[in-house]
């Protein structure tokens, strides 16, 4: 397996967050792929990695705080680095929740959400609860 290369982006000489991904996003992200990570994050210590060049724009643009993706509800206008980050973010305006809980009925945005509530104590909780009742 060959190291990841350079993607020769350009990383400023400032950097306003050195860390942008948790350990957990990263081991999540590691999981999910299907081919090898052939980018690298430049800024020193991130050690990030991706499939695709695109990706590591989105994640630099985060080290610098970039958000040129603005989200268009009205009264919103929260900013983001990635554009999927940001049609994701106005989703949770409609109050779509395309994701139930089996246990408990409680519905989420997103899959990951519902997964960790899957693993939290309190959908145990309502879980059993509900079978003792």
């Amino acid at each position: 397996m060959p190291p990841p290369v350079s993607s020769g982006v350009q990383v400023p000489v400032v950097v306003s967050k050195p860390n942008v991904t948790t350990g957990r996003t990263a081991n999540a992200s590691h999981k999910r792929r299907k081919q090898e990570a052939t980018f690298v994050c430049p800024v020193p210590g991130c050690g990030s990695t991706f499939t695709r060049s695109f990706n590591l724009k989105g994640h630099i643009r985060s080290h610098n705080e970039e958000k040129p993706f603005q989200c268009h509800w009205p009264g919103c206008g929260k900013g983001f680095a990635r554009q999927h980050d940001c049609k994701r973010h106005e989703q949770l305006h409609t109050n779509y929740r395309p994701f139930t809980c089996e246990g408990c009925s409680k519905q989420f945005a997103r899959m990951d959400a519902l997964n960790r509530h899957r693993e939290s104590p309190s959908a145990l909780f309502e879980s059993f609860a509900d079978v003792v009742s």
